[in-house]
């Protein structure tokens, strides 16, 4: 079976499991949670695992996960501090159990980069599900999903240019102008829709935008994820999602989509 239709289907079985997940709060937050694990798994395992430090790795990942759970039924007003406290602990953790200089800085930078990167950027679908309701939440969720296949599909049959050949060498400009392209388009389709069966009242001008953010950080989401593989020498942070690799590899592009979108959903 080609790599085109793994991805597909992998795709057509996880999709409507997450998507159901936006049809209440809480469910919303435990989805963003479950995710978060995953990926931070995906992330400590393929950076940290050779120094066998698995005590480290689980305490890491139990406070990474934490924060979208505290923040989503606890603190929902106090973000920030919570941030700062659960980064303090993840320290304080790697100072007792990290006893050599020339490993404890890797430890640092990993832990941070999984709470900031993946739990607190992920976590923006919490108060923008809370403040702007499913349908957007739901949409900025399937606009990476929509630029990642457009942009896929025309960068395959017409890329010729590319974006990085250092860090992602098949990511081409004109899959980034037709992902671009598609998801203006998709979005529309989708806020058309929106405001006549689900009652919703968003301006289909934010099409535009939300394609033309999309693409933008979807891209540079991945670049940034590409550059951590390459570093490790990894080709996937995991194997959860046939045809696609890890959770993290099928979330990159979102991790720096969703915190611009909300930002742009608060100012208009």
């Amino acid at each position: 079976m080609s790599e085109t239709k793994v991805r597909v289907i992998s795709a057509l079985i996880i999709a409507p499991f997450v998507v159901a997940c936006f049809v209440a709060y809480n469910s919303l937050v435990g989805l963003v949670a479950s995710i978060v694990f995953l990926s931070s798994s995906e992330l400590f395992f393929s950076t940290l695992k050779k120094y066998r430090k698995m005590g480290t790795l689980f305490f890491y990942i139990a406070i990474v996960t934490s924060y979208p759970v505290l923040y989503g039924i606890v603190f929902k007003d106090r973000p920030l501090e919570l941030l700062s406290v659960l980064f303090i602990t993840g320290i304080t953790g790697t100072l007792y159990s990290v006893r050599r200089l020339d490993r404890v800085l890797e430890h640092y930078l990993m832990f941070a980069l999984a709470l900031i990167y993946i739990s607190f950027n992920l976590s923006f679908f919490i108060p923008m599900y809370a403040k702007h309701g499913a349908a957007l939440a739901l949409l900025t969720l399937t606009l990476s999903w929509a630029f990642d296949s457009f942009a896929y599909f025309t960068g395959v049959n017409f890329g010729k240019h590319k974006i990085s050949k250092v860090y992602s060498p098949n990511k081409s400009i004109e899959g980034v102008i037709g992902g671009i392209f598609g998801t203006v388009l998709y979005s529309f389709i989708y806020l058309w829709i929106a405001n006549i069966f689900v009652s919703e009242n968003i301006p289909l001008w934010y099409s535009l935008p939300f394609g033309i953010i999309t693409g933008f950080f979807d891209t540079f989401g991945d670049l940034f994820e590409s550059s951590i593989k390459r570093v490790y020498s990894v080709k996937h942070m995991g194997s959860i999602m046939p045809g696609h690799g890890g959770m993290l590899d099928r979330i990159d592009g979102l991790l720096f989509v969703v915190p611009i979108i909300y930002i742009f959903l608060e100012y208009f």
